[in-house]
């Protein structure tokens, strides 16, 4: 197995790959904080400044799986460029909105909608093309590569984007756009077909091909379940940080420094997951699972800041090795003809549950306590490890990884 950083600088297609993919990260991230805030500055709710936030997610989910039959339709390299270039062009008209003065609340709401529709096709033709760019034995650390690539970026991004709006509020909308015309000039220059180009006659028929096989293999089957499971409980882990440390009286410095403690621990997670597990990951899976309802147990106990804010730190870097170790193994079962269907069927049923996470675990707070919120998100990870000792992945995880075979 390769390492990492060998990984990036020998492997030149996925050296372009993977940095196209951290500047347009980059730029999502810092449009995370930004877009928010220009909403604010145009309308003084906070309503639809949560719409905005809404309507993008709302509409990345409802176009999941057409979007999953044309990454497998349409050209790889072309899909991605092409929708570089929409997303150039979509975050650079904030920046024209504020120089102009006439942004109004619609076209904020356009843009994500628009960002959230193209975002449904980018994601599973990347995740595809991967697959291609490396040999089977380096899929692992290319998807560890990927996992830190997302946090760093989530963890620079609110920086960048805050700094360069107090500097002027339309630079930080200029950046996200340049990220997105850098990332569509690196992959023009990758060498390595990328695939796609299937024949799909019906779209409803491509859909239901990638949701049959997807539900039909006991693996990815219990696999979607898990994924549900455990991003509920980690958006509802995570979101007990900031109210825990407001109440307790801790200054909004002290509540980004834990923050931002909790985003290096998911870093250093993934980039310890390759060296965590053989071929036969299982015991390393098992494990992280138990340790992650231990963590958040412990929480439940003994909900003060101390605890919440340790333990929530370690779980931050379980969770990647438990995403990374299972996601490689779920990229080599999914037939390269079948890579956007089927990982659009999984992000979408995987994802549903995931904007219900915060708000049960609020409800809960606000009516029970911090103990009866972290009580749940134990529940839930308990599911997942029970999920675990399954035949489904237990089997699965104890055989030699399968080598996917690409056409």
């Amino acid at each position: 197995m390769t390492s990492r950083l060998t990984l990036l600088r020998t492997n030149r297609d996925f050296g372009r790959y993977w940095w196209g993919q951290a500047l347009s990260a980059l730029g999502s991230r810092t449009g995370d904080v930004t877009l928010p805030l220009m909403v604010l500055a145009v309308t003084g709710s906070l309503w639809a400044a949560g719409l905005v936030s809404t309507v993008r997610l709302v509409a990345l989910n409802a176009a999941r799986l057409p979007a999953g039959v044309l990454a497998d339709r349409w050209s790889r390299r072309a899909t991605m460029v092409g929708v570089d270039l929409v997303k150039a062009a979509v975050w650079a008209a904030p920046a024209v909105l504020l120089v102009t003065g006439g942004a109004r609340l619609w076209m904020l709401v356009a843009v994500g909608v628009v960002d959230g529709l193209v975002s449904a096709v980018y994601n599973p033709a990347a995740a595809a093309a991967l697959r291609r760019l490396v040999p089977d034995r380096d899929l692992t650390p290319a998807v560890a590569l990927n996992e830190a690539r997302s946090y760093a970026a989530g963890l620079a991004g609110p920086f960048v984007g805050g700094a360069l709006w107090a500097v002027a509020p339309w630079l930080p909308f200029v950046l996200d756009a340049l990220t997105f015309l850098a990332c569509a000039v690196l992959t023009v220059r990758i060498a390595t077909p990328l695939g796609g180009g299937i024949r799909i006659a019906n779209p409803f028929t491509g859909m239901r091909e990638g949701l049959a096989f997807v539900f039909g293999n006991p693996f990815l089957r219990a696999m979607t379940l898990w994924a549900a499971l455990l991003n509920f409980a980690t958006a509802g882990a995570f979101f007990g940080v900031v109210p825990l440390m407001e109440t307790a009286g801790f200054s909004a410095t002290a509540i980004g420094a834990a923050t931002a403690a909790v985003s290096a621990g998911a870093l250093a997670g993934a980039l310890a997951a390759p060296h965590l597990a053989p071929d036969r990951p299982y015991p390393v899976v098992l494990a992280a699972g138990l340790a992650a309802v231990a963590l958040t147990g412990l929480v439940a106990a003994t909900p003060t800041v101390a605890t919440t804010v340790a333990c929530l730190t370690l779980l931050s870097a379980v969770g990647p090795v438990l995403v990374v170790l299972l996601t490689a193994r779920t990229y080599r079962m999914l037939p390269d003809a079948l890579m956007g269907r089927g990982q659009s069927a999984m992000l979408l049923v995987g994802s549903l549950l995931y904007p219900f996470g915060s708000l049960a675990v609020g409800g809960l707070w606000q009516a029970f306590g911090p103990g009866a919120a972290y009580a749940l998100v134990t529940a839930c990870l308990a599911g997942c490890a029970a999920l675990s000792f399954a035949a489904p992945i237990r089997s699965e995880l104890r055989r030699t990884a399968p080598v996917p075979a690409l056409s």
